[in-house]
């Protein structure tokens, strides 16, 4: 299948080399798909510099800070059509659930993608990702295509210039774009496909809200909460805020809570 690698990234040349880069090396995923996207162009020499030994040669700018504004960049600067891997510079690896005690690295990954596409292409969902959180106890074992969370760091999409594949770029009130923009995709392939595809069973390893450089470099806790407060007001019967969550960062759950129409 051929499918393109596309990775936005911002100050991490050495993050990116060690985990991201080093996990699909691993996995012997063909590195002259990969195509970097900078927010700050001035950074591509020092990112040629360190992964001078590494066969990627697509060094794209953007002049796009926000991660809504890259996201958006990078849907329409490929074809309609394309089959893309979306995947974060700080990703240690992806891994797969064995036991409800244990996960194993995915080795590999250029099966698992090529099984992801068709198997959601089969169902005519555009989109499809993993379970956002590592932890096997949690984990299920199954594929879904109800409304489900579809993690930013690592997930597959057919491109389209459709309006599912656009985030907004309406500002909060404290005139940035607002957060949470993964949450708003998920919704808006849901809407238009009838469902999405999640891998339950598999999960990123990465660090969220805490790996130095890409969105933690402009993130706060209540641009955050603006875009969960965004969120709720503009699907407000597919997504509430999680007044249960154990961390200080502002979160969201997404639900179909729309009436199901009985049938005769």
């Amino acid at each position: 299948m051929n499918f393109r690698i596309a990775i936005p990234t911002i100050a991490r040349s050495k993050t990116i080399k060690k985990k991201t880069i080093g996990y699909l090396q691993r996995t012997n995923i063909d590195l002259s798909k990969v195509d970097l996207f900078f927010s700050d162009p001035s950074e591509i020499e020092e990112y040629k510099k360190e992964l001078k030994d590494v066969p990627i040669s697509n060094y794209i700018p953007t002049d796009q800070r926000h991660i809504r504004l890259q996201r958006n960049f990078i849907a329409k600067y490929y074809p309609e059509g394309q089959f893309l891997l979306g995947i974060d510079d700080d990703i240690s690896s992806v891994q797969m659930r064995v036991t409800e005690k244990k996960t194993q690295e995915l080795t590999d990954l250029n099966e698992f993608i090529e099984q992801a596409f068709e198997i959601s292409q089969s169902h005519k969902f555009d989109i499809w990702g993993v379970n956002a959180v590592l932890n096997p106890y949690f984990m299920r074992t199954d594929i879904s295509f109800n409304l489900r969370y579809i993690v930013g760091c690592f997930y597959g999409w057919r491109n389209t210039y459709q309006a599912k594949n656009i985030l907004s770029t309406e500002k909060g009130i404290d005139g940035m774009l607002y957060g949470k923009e993964d949450f708003e995709k998920s919704i808006q392939y849901y809407l238009a496909d009838g469902g999405v595809t999640r891998f339950n069973y598999v999960a990123p390893k990465t660090k969220y809200y805490s790996e130095d450089g890409g969105i933690q470099t402009y993130r706060t806790i209540q641009n955050e909460q603006h875009g969960v407060d965004y969120l709720v007001k503009h699907y407000p019967l597919f997504c509430r805020e999680n007044k249960n969550k154990k961390s200080k960062w502002p979160e969201v759950v997404l639900k179909d809570q729309r009436k199901k129409v009985k049938r005769k």
